[in-house]
């Protein structure tokens, strides 16, 4: 069984996590910015990753991700790593009171000029329409500030937006400018409009073609605001259905940058082929083990501190992630360079990962015994994605050295989903999302869950709920902090959630790739309009 299966997506094996990697932003790279960059050209990618619901941005969660920020614009982002506003088609941000947000955008601000917008003015009016049209959009699938935060969005004059929430909330103007959520569309696309391979936005490049999934071709945008951005005439996406075929694209020049599937692969390029970079980008996805807790044997504390402590976190970083893979708790520890994360010792110490394994192993059997399920067979579920079977191999593997009966459920991936949302599991592996904000992982151990409705691990309890809601409404970054290392040092002890494993993506690209942007991590990664190729006209 192949190992490498695993980093093809990311750790998580979601595709949102392989889109992001697939922009070959972040981490470290020897190629800066130059004073005077090139105009022209046609900056082209090659990637296996699929368009999953093409380049609908309230609902892509494939290499649409890399595609459809560079068609629209947004009001604003919030960088994740020291939580500053980025202004896009907004140019002030005012908070009157705790739960209303003034927006007031740049003027002269202009659509694509494509039927049927034409190349109109950028209004308030088309802000508000696409934010309530991802809240009441069926196909979004984590929409929980939207569904149980926001209170109302309304048009105050043509170029101000006004927002306000039910509650203080921190993460309010984060999800206002988030990537999916964020997309100004134009109202004349707001209702009845497939804009899976189709769509108009002010962004500095528009869909010029998209052929069957398999190519998709941006143009640059003439009548973008922040010109001459961007420089390149073009961007180009090839999906193709084959490591071999990617790298034979790149090797033949016909994609000039590329997402690995994993470190070996991006070694390779760089020592078989001269003229290449490799930037490396550690992952905001990871993988968690869930369990129902209200359930036997998983209800009782014991049995999931010996699954915990039996799981061998370095043999996992070893064979699947190649001496990547990093522990973490509830919290990436790549999140906002581990602001917001528990230190590393305090979860090596909660997984005991000091201990040699076979001790574990023993003190994980005499605690099964001690619970009465020793030998307890277990129903582990899993989507059939290759990345994740081979991580469920290897727990399932583990499980079993400690004398569990462990029969793995593979299912599709929309099923498995359907499965962890309603808690109809006995255990899960979870691909978790790249989340930029420590919002949505400590959600998970909330009382209500995600979205509100019911925690899916059967999970309760009433002092980490009020820790997680108190962080909800505090305004002061390091209040929030310690606040939410508080709720985590709660939750490592409770263990409804079993965290294995983070690790690192790589991509490769032409050294002609200019302005690849080292250091910018995650969905900011997606706003860089400014890449260039340093090739003579």
């Amino acid at each position: 069984m192949s190992r490498r299966r695993v980093l093809a997506a990311g750790v998580g094996g979601t595709a949102a996590v392989a889109a992001m990697a697939a922009l070959g932003c972040g981490g470290k790279s020897s190629s800066p910015p130059t004073p005077t960059p090139r105009r022209g050209g046609t900056l082209r990618t090659a990637t296996t990753l699929p368009l999953v619901f093409g380049l609908d941005p309230q609902v892509e969660t494939g290499t649409g991700l890399a595609i459809f920020p560079r068609v629209y614009g947004y009001l604003l982002h919030v960088d994740p790593s020291d939580d500053s506003i980025v202004y896009d088609h907004a140019h002030t941000v005012e908070q009157p009171d705790p739960q209303t947000y003034i927006i007031r955008m740049r003027d002269g601000l202009r659509f694509q000029d494509v039927p049927p917008v034409g190349g109109r003015a950028v209004t308030a009016e088309d802000a508000v329409l696409s934010l309530l049209r991802f809240r009441d959009n069926p196909l979004v699938l984590n929409k929980t500030w939207h569904a149980t935060v926001l209170d109302a969005a309304d048009v105050i004059d043509p170029l101000t937006v006004r927002i306000t929430t039910k509650r203080p909330y921190a993460y309010s103007i984060a999800e206002i400018g988030a990537i999916g959520a964020g997309a100004i569309l134009p109202k004349e696309l707001i209702s009845d409009v497939d804009l899976r391979s189709s769509g108009v936005g002010s962004g500095p490049f528009r869909i010029d073609a998209v052929e069957n999934g398999t190519r998709v071709r941006l143009a640059r945008n003439d009548g973008y605001f922040r010109a001459p951005v961007p420089y390149v005439d073009a961007m180009e996406w090839r999906i193709v259905e084959s490591d071999a075929a990617r790298l034979d694209a790149f090797r033949q020049r016909a994609a000039d940058m590329i997402p690995n599937r994993d470190r070996l692969e991006a070694e390779g390029l760089a020592k078989s082929t001269q003229g290449v970079e490799t930037t490396i980008e550690p992952a905001l996805a990871y993988l968690s083990l869930g369990l129902r807790i209200d359930r036997a044997p998983f209800n009782d504390p014991r049995v999931r501190e010996a699954i915990d402590i039996a799981l061998d976190r370095d043999a996992m970083s070893r064979d699947i992630a190649f001496g990547d893979g990093q522990v973490l708790g509830p919290v990436n520890p790549h999140l906002a360079n581990g602001y917001w994360s528990l230190p590393r010792d305090e979860i090596v110490a909660s997984q005991r990962g000091a201990d040699a394994i076979d001790a574990r192993r023993a003190d994980a059997q005499a605690m099964l015994a001690a619970a009465s399920a020793a030998g307890a067979r277990i129903r582990l579920q899993v989507a059939k994605m290759p990345q994740l079977l081979d991580v469920a191999d290897v727990v399932a593997s583990e499980l079993r050295k400690i004398g569990l009966t462990i029969d793995l459920e593979t299912l599709d991936q929309l099923a498995w989903y359907v499965n962890f949302r309603r808690g109809d599991f006995d255990a899960t592996i979870i691909g978790q999302l790249p989340y930029e904000w420590p919002d949505q992982p400590t959600r998970m151990y909330h009382s209500g869950g995600i979205d509100g409705a019911g925690n899916m691990f059967g999970f309760a309890d009433p002092a980490i709920d009020a820790l997680i809601e108190r962080s909800w409404g505090e305004m002061d970054r390091g209040e929030r902090q310690q606040t939410l290392l508080d709720a985590q040092r709660l939750m490592i002890a409770a263990r409804p959630m079993i965290q294995l494993f983070t690790s690192t993506a790589y991509s490769t690209a032409w050294s002609y790739v200019r302005n690849r942007r080292p250091g910018v991590a995650g969905s900011m990664a997606q706003y860089n309009y400014e890449q260039w190729l340093d090739v003579p006209s």
